[in-house]
């Protein structure tokens, strides 16, 4: 450890007392051409800056309230480009008007928990949004959350140490899904409450942000209609499956991301069907990503059957079983995060 002491101790010799800028830009240069302990010192140095008031390390803002706040970055014109003429395309080969969401981030509507100077470093993902939807001109049924996440920013709608929404978050997302949809949307009393998985850490919450992050809790919202009931099949793309007649998993012990208690996780095909009967609007297909957890088991309560689709993890084999003519209605739903990294909607030529 010595060693790569005094070879970060010479530059400050040598350049004097630099500025914060030049003093981190210059340790991190030293410890990077010093292998021994060059990991222990790193985060010697990270520990410092936090100290001297620094919140940002790479892409995550510690937030006030123990938030982690993911930023995302400028997605390419390509992004925009390609998920316009994939899901057009889809819609004129299927003859169908789909609905497409993207669900903003933490970091958009968290801001309230960093410094004002730092939120002019994030990302807009406000006009991220609004870009992608005007991209459509019409030819999709576009349906924004944004504001009604914002407006509940003081509610616990995202988690600490994941970048996906809560539960809770996940219901205002469904209300507004459901003014989309043009379906009746159940009220929260409705749904029964169980509180489970406490004081858990996700996925951001690595060993140098846990203890400036706060804890996690899981919220479980049951529909608590009469009739009532489901089947829940999961499809692998080795051709097996795990059916199941619940949405939520109390045994957290079964899970390494406590949020897949919620749905037992995303598989590449996800087919929930209902007892009751929904009338006219009875099925629809769902295109998304892992933020589907927050707000799938409320829009499971307006439908008599529901199919998921992650493309990214889907086989060519199981998409080409999935007729769009079933279906009486077709979301498209992502989180910014997927956006920016380009989902794969080049696969949707398989779907019939």
């Amino acid at each position: 450890m010595g060693a790569s002491f005094s070879v970060a101790y010479n530059v400050f010799k040598a350049e004097g007392l630099p500025s914060e800028g030049s003093f981190f830009e210059k340790t991190e240069t030293a410890l990077s051409e010093n292998m021994p302990f060059r990991e222990e010192l790193s985060g010697f140095m990270d520990t410092a800056r936090y100290i001297s008031g620094v919140r940002h390390f790479d892409n995550i803002y510690i937030g006030s309230e123990g938030s982690l706040l993911l930023d995302i970055e400028k997605p390419s014109s390509r992004a925009f480009s390609l998920t316009k003429n994939y899901i057009t395309s889809f819609a004129e080969r299927n003859q169908i008007k789909p609905y497409f969401m993207l669900i903003p981030t933490a970091s958009a509507i968290l801001q309230h928990e960093i410094d004002s100077f730092a939120r002019l470093e994030i990302y807009s993902q406000r006009n991220l949004i609004n870009s992608m939807y005007s991209e459509f001109d019409g030819a999709v049924r576009t349906t924004d959350i944004y504001q009604t996440l914002y407006d509940h920013r003081d509610e616990y709608i995202y988690y600490h140490t994941e970048n996906i929404p809560t539960a809770l978050g996940g219901f205002y997302i469904y209300g507004e899904l459901c003014n989309r949809l043009g379906i009746e949307q159940k009220k929260l009393d409705s749904f029964s409450t169980a509180y489970v998985a406490h004081n858990f850490y996700g996925s951001l919450a690595t060993d140098f942000f846990r203890p400036y992050s706060a804890p996690d809790f899981i919220t479980f919202y049951e529909y608590t209609g009469e009739d009532f009931g489901i089947i829940m099949e999961h499809k692998n793309v080795n051709g097996t499956s795990r059916i199941t007649e619940k949405l939520f998993y109390y045994n957290e012990k079964v899970f390494d991301d406590k949020t897949d208690m919620i749905l037992g996780g995303i598989s590449p095909v996800i087919e929930i069907t209902s007892s009751e009967n929904y009338g006219e609007r009875s099925s629809i297909l769902v295109f998304g990503d892992s933020s589907a957890k927050s707000w799938l088991p409320f829009l499971a309560s307006n439908y008599g059957r529901i199919t998921f689709v992650e493309l990214g993890l889907a086989s060519e084999e199981l998409l080409s079983e999935i007729k769009v003519s079933k279906y009486d209605q077709v979301l498209f739903a992502y989180s910014t995060a997927s956006f920016v990294e380009e989902i794969p909607l080049e696969k949707l030529e398989y779907v019939q």
